[in-house]
């Protein structure tokens, strides 16, 4: 929840003229200031200041900054305690009756940030306890999913997992698919609903390449149509060692290729997997749709899409955000270039966007 959407609510008084984020509330209590008016008549001056505390701006009114929950808190129009301005017939309507002390705007924005944190933290039981019906369903969806990779090994020639797949039926296939996109979904639910279950369980050894390699031989499976599938991804790199983390990981390199295959519009996904001196580096690339510059951090935010993506295929901007959520559990980080490359398809710019993880070895 972010804290300007408290504005809105009836239940809030605002003691003083204020601004959190882009919204200006104004006071029951106290109107703004004659000053303000006349010297800022569509939005305070004061606005760009990001130091917290007590100011004063050049037209002699006090206001008051901090942050709530990531967003600015401005109270503005007021006289604080180290104003000197003196009174005078043309600062008195600005300044008369409007004294507020730095300790009473601590005390209101420390109120608000309790408010937000009972709300946030409410909300949050609420979102794990709407796991509980699903518990059934998912641990179904895993158990589908174990007997379809089994009936693969018992009745599919080869060595290795990938020729099992390109030798079994297509309704086997189709079946795995299937399964395991529900298994990764409802897991990738399970960190939405419950961010805390990022870092559930014990780190245990886990085989990047291994783990890689059998997410791009699912994906590559072509199920005739059922689901949006690209036979057209390639990985190479060298990586031979193990990682150890969460369970919760593998959700990281199934959120890159999911988004790769859903935005893909030209040429390959290219998948590179190495070995680096303290930490293995993935990387996804796709060309499709741009993301702008400032869209880069914008997509990893919950419910965030850059605005190209968004005309091409509908989406929930979730997979990103989450795939960011457990790669930070990790004391990892995801970042993302996009360069476009000047051609266009159905008059929409394509870039070639590449999405990278360098994950910790130790």
């Amino acid at each position: 929840m972010q804290a300007s959407a408290i504005l809105n609510s009836p239940a809030i008084r605002t003691p003083w003229p204020t601004v959190i984020g882009a919204t200006v509330a104004s006071s029951p209590v106290l109107c703004v200031s004659d000053t303000c008016k006349r010297r800022c008549p569509t939005l305070p001056a004061c606005s760009t200041e990001l130091n917290s505390g007590e100011h004063q701006c050049k037209y002699g009114v006090t206001f008051f900054v901090d942050f709530l929950h990531g967003q600015r808190v401005l109270v503005y129009g007021v006289r604080g305690e180290g104003n000197k301005t003196p009174f005078n017939r043309y600062t008195k309507d600005g300044l008369k009756g409007r004294s507020v002390r730095l300790e009473q705007f601590k005390e209101w924005v420390s109120s608000l940030t309790d408010l937000l944190s009972r709300v946030e933290k409410s909300f949050s039981e609420r979102q794990a306890q709407m796991l509980d019906p699903l518990h059934d369903p998912m641990r179904l969806a895993k158990q589908v999913n174990t007997i379809a990779n089994r009936l693969v090994q018992l009745h599919s020639n080869g060595a290795s997992f990938e020729q099992q797949l390109d030798n079994s039926p297509f309704e086997l296939k189709t079946l795995v698919k299937a399964s395991d996109l529900l298994s990764d979904s409802f897991d990738l639910l399970a960190i939405y609903f419950n961010p805390d279950a990022a870092t559930f369980g014990r780190k245990s050894a886990i085989s990047a390449h291994g783990l890689v390699t059998k997410l791009i031989a699912i994906f590559r499976i072509d199920d005739g149509g059922i689901t949006r599938s690209s036979a057209r991804i390639f990985l190479t790199g060298t990586c031979y060692r193990n990682i150890f983390a969460h369970e919760s990981f593998k959700l990281i390199p199934f959120a890159l290729l999911s988004n790769a295959v859903k935005y893909s519009l030209q040429g390959n996904i290219e998948v590179v997997l190495n070995d680096r001196q303290q930490h293995v580096e993935l990387s996804v690339t796709s060309v499709g749709p741009p993301i702008d510059d400032d869209e880069k951090v914008h997509i990893f935010e919950k419910r965030g899409r850059g605005r190209w993506a968004e005309k091409l295929v509908d989406g929930r901007g979730v997979g990103l955000y989450l795939a960011q959520l457990i790669a930070q559990a990790h004391g990892a980080h995801i970042g993302v270039r996009s360069n476009r490359t000047g051609a266009a398809l159905d008059g929409m710019p394509l870039a070639r966007n590449t999405f990278s993880l360098q994950f910790p070895i130790a």
